[in-house]
């Protein structure tokens, strides 16, 4: 039963594709530790489209066996965690330091843009002029992340209860 036990926590460890990283570099504005903060506890929901195609965004982002940060996703429905220890800023790109993905105005998590391509933001079906990476996380926000063309229109997330 130990060795079921510890291959199912390998399994878990690896899947989340960090391992037992280290705390992200201070640049990223996000602390990890060993448990859950809730002094502010708001959530944000991402979705990503890669030409036309969904991305899902992973679970366990900025969980490892040992910390857990400030921003993270529990499971694959897109749903980001702010569990903070203070009102700092977070934005859609200390988000992708945590996830160690790149964001920015020609790449989303590796994809890049091509010939005649472009990254298209929306906040709240509201179109976002800047950069994807300055997107400030705040409770119940939309974000939608496109890279193409297509572009599709998106309905708005809905809630599950309790969030």
């Amino acid at each position: 039963m130990r060795l079921v036990g510890a291959m199912v926590l390998a399994i878990v460890i690896g899947s989340c594709g960090q391992g037992a990283a280290p705390t992200p570099a201070p640049a990223a504005n996000v602390p990890c530790g060993p448990s859950e903060i809730l002094t502010r506890h708001e959530h944000a929901h991402l979705t990503i489209l890669v030409r036309g195609q969904i991305k899902t965004v992973p679970a366990l982002i900025g969980i490892t066996a040992t910390q857990i940060c400030w921003l993270h996703t529990h499971d694959t429905s897109g749903i980001i965690h702010i569990e903070a220890g203070d009102n700092r800023t977070f934005t859609l790109g200390d988000l992708f330091a945590v996830w160690r993905q790149p964001l920015g105005a020609t790449v989303i998590d590796g994809d890049r843009v091509g010939s005649g391509e472009s990254i298209q933001a929306t906040v709240n079906q509201q179109p976002y002029t800047g950069g994807p990476e300055t997107i400030v996380l705040k409770e119940h926000e939309d974000i939608v992340l496109q890279l193409g063309p297509p572009f599709l229109t998106v309905q708005p997330y809905v809630w599950p209860p309790g969030y």
